[in-house]
């Protein structure tokens, strides 16, 4: 039987655990994608784009859900994120000519997305794919591809949802987002920093947690995503355990009263951007009740910029995943009971779920 260490070592080599590659593999995307992205960017404001829309489902709709923030937080024009299949029943009348859309799919032949590509094509929208091989499905139909030869399916996307973002706010005049942009481009030596440090600590946590069957992970603000990604497309689907994500100031509505009879385990993402001093009410609420608490803070990895939170605090999160899979018995990262194998999917070229 393989040791721990052994089946560590082994993970380091799945497409699931990412955070091996990110400092090369980021600082290679930004280099090779920059310049294709900022025209991107450019074309958008130039051609006065009118909305602009994030497509994707499941962990590839989170790593956009970015795009959107920045874009509502400092640029004037208007956008959403869908998951896929919503893009197709909802059909949004600003969905037309002057519309932008991007669409993340790792393998590019996610049932959901293709569908929702071609929709977009056919109301005269222009599409981008973000992608990790450009001959893909995805790569083949869109009118841009933005791929990214990488197994780091969400940091990636991400940086490239970034990038755009901010780059149309620059352009548009808002000098204050310079800092974020000189910020991600530091950022790969950082996320190497924290792959070689937070390993023990994900450790001693997991095997703490190692027979808990319930997870709630609470995240707000630029959080938001990665406290999704985590709470279901990680925790659910690859230690397979029960689980949810609740935006943080929202457990206050609702969720609070499971502590009158619950004692569950939750784990905060937490930032320090504006939603902060809620985060800290809730944990400290949550404390106070009884639940068993995780807290990843964002203060305590010593970077400024409260908008690069998502890419430091990825890192001891898939740690503290990658040793919770291995303590229950899931020697293989990568493999899948449904997604993957056909069961789920319908069309010529699909392959996910």
């Amino acid at each position: 039987m393989a040791t721990l260490n052994q089946l560590v070592a082994k993970a380091k080599e799945s497409v699931f655990f990412t955070a091996p590659v990110l400092e090369r593999d980021l600082a290679r995307f930004l280099k090779d994608e920059e310049q294709h992205i900022r025209r991107l960017a450019s074309e958008a404001v130039k051609k006065q784009v009118k909305h602009i829309y994030w497509v994707g489902s499941g962990n590839s709709w989170r790593n956009l859900y970015s795009g959107k923030y920045l874009l509502d937080k400092f640029t004037t024009i208007s956008s959403d994120y869908f998951m896929s299949y919503e893009l197709t029943w909802r059909q949004p009348r600003r969905l037309d000519g002057n519309a932008m859309a991007f669409f993340a799919s790792f393998s590019g032949n996610t049932e959901d997305t293709i569908n929702a590509l071609r929709y977009a094509k056919s109301r005269g929208a222009r599409t981008i794919a973000i992608v990790n091989q450009p001959d893909c499905l995805m790569g083949k139909e869109a009118d841009e591809v933005i791929p990214f030869h990488s197994k780091a399916l969400y940091i990636l996307p991400l940086a490239a949802a970034y990038l755009f973002s901010l780059e149309v706010a620059r352009l548009q005049g808002a000098k204050e987002v310079q800092k974020t942009i000189d910020g991600l481009f530091a950022l790969p030596p950082i996320l190497g920093r924290l792959y070689r440090d937070e390993e023990a600590r994900a450790r001693e946590l997991a095997h703490q947690y190692k027979d808990e069957r319930l997870f709630y992970t609470l995240a707000s603000g630029p959080l938001f995503g990665l406290g999704y990604k985590f709470g279901l497309t990680v925790f659910m689907e690859n230690m397979r355990v029960n689980g949810s994500f609740i935006e943080t100031s929202e457990f206050r509505h609702g969720p609070a009263e499971m502590l009158d009879r619950e004692q569950p385990t939750l784990v905060f993402l937490i930032g320090t951007d504006e939603s902060r001093p809620i985060s800290e009410r809730v944990v400290a609420f949550a404390r106070q009740h009884g639940a068993k608490v995780i807290t990843y803070d964002y203060a305590d990895y010593g970077v400024d910029d409260p908008l690069l939170a998502p890419f430091v605090l990825m890192v001891p999160l898939q740690w503290f995943a990658v040793y919770s899979v291995l303590l229950r018995g899931i020697e293989d990262l990568d493999a899948r009971a449904f997604m993957g194998h056909g069961s789920m999917s319908q069309g010529k070229g699909v392959t996910w779920p």
